[in-house]
């Protein structure tokens, strides 16, 4: 596998790509909706945090020692912006995925990069590569509008070990959407109509990132009481922990069913990275990758599998001959 070849092939996929102005106004959505989010969210955040320092000074004047730390989570200002990831910025991936096989098939730029000497192989390192790409640079951008909401709005920016866990909850976005960037362009390159595979794509989308994870927290009885059943009952961790163990054949059926959508385990993922989850927070980021192993495990295996469903379907077309034509 020639490096260079693979280069080429990801600049033309990247190049390409913020050509389209489906894919542009997917991003323009996406953008919008993110920053009216963390703005919403920042603004009154910006409220609490100064409430919270009018308290400490006051407690301050007064000779007061032992104050309370704040009990606010600035990376929980970001829950809107993942949902929006896992949702919208799953069907950019589906879209971006079958862009890459209806364009080549639209404007014939398929043969002509065959006429190269072109494995499958480099073909689709070199897709993938450019869309990750485009993906990269899709995520980095919601990132710093994010970053800078809650820094200039919400008047507090993140610690180095925040800005840790944020960037591994934005890679894991980059992951997650890749494989959706992978459904569809296997979905496209399998249907005789590339439209075809579009919605077969979108279909499997619904299901895994609405359905599914839908009836996973229906079934969830945390999820019964606004604030979480266990917390209105008083009941810690430890608590929690040994009153589903008298429901454990309930809640093995349920969490199959959760795990069987990626999305479920990027929002997990992603919400402990975040602070979103009350649990969490106060954990180191050892104990919180040590959590999420089992997210992590499954987000690597879907990644490993749609990725080579990718490949073989660039295989699925002969490589063109070392003699082709330069």
């Amino acid at each position: 596998m020639s490096s260079g070849r693979v280069l080429a092939l990801a600049r033309h996929e990247y190049r390409a790509a913020w050509r389209s102005r489906i894919l542009l106004t997917l991003v323009a959505i996406l953008a919008a909706t993110t920053f009216v989010s963390v703005l919403t969210a920042a603004l009154d955040y910006r409220g609490q945090l100064a409430d919270y320092q009018a308290y400490v000074q006051a407690a301050t004047a007064d000779g007061v020692t032992r104050i309370p730390p704040s009990p606010l989570a600035l990376l929980s200002l970001l829950r809107g912006a993942m949902e929006y990831v896992e949702i919208l910025g799953a069907v950019i991936a589906l879209a971006l995925g079958y862009l890459t096989i209806s364009r080549e098939r639209a404007n014939g730029t398929l043969p002509l990069l065959r006429s190269r000497p072109v494995t499958p192989g480099e073909q689709a390192a070199g897709s993938a590569l450019g869309a990750l790409a485009v993906l990269s640079t899709l995520v980095a951008s919601t990132a710093v509008v994010a970053v800078l909401c809650l820094g200039v709005i919400g008047r507090d920016w993140p610690s180095s070990g925040q800005g840790v866990q944020l960037l591994l909850a934005y890679l894991a976005a980059v992951v997650y959407m890749g494989v959706f960037y992978a459904l569809g362009v296997v979905a496209t390159a399998r249907s005789r109509v590339a439209t075809t595979g579009l919605m077969v794509a979108l279909g499997v989308w619904l299901l895994v990132v609405l359905i599914i994870p839908q009836i996973g927290d229906t079934l969830d009885a945390d999820n019964q009481v606004p604030g979480g059943l266990f917390a209105a009952l008083g009941l810690d961790r430890n608590g929690e922990t040994a009153v589903l163990a008298h429901f454990s054949g309930y809640e093995h059926v349920r969490n199959w069913i959760e795990e069987a959508s990626v999305s479920k385990h990027f929002e997990r993922f992603a919400f402990a990275m975040t602070d979103v989850k009350d649990k969490y927070r106060g954990f180191t980021l050892g104990q919180l990758l040590t959590e999420k192993r089992n997210d992590i495990g499954w987000l690597a295996f879907y990644a490993t599998a749609l990725g080579t469903a990718l490949w073989r379907s660039f295989r699925r077309v002969p490589p063109t001959p070392q003699g082709g034509t330069a």
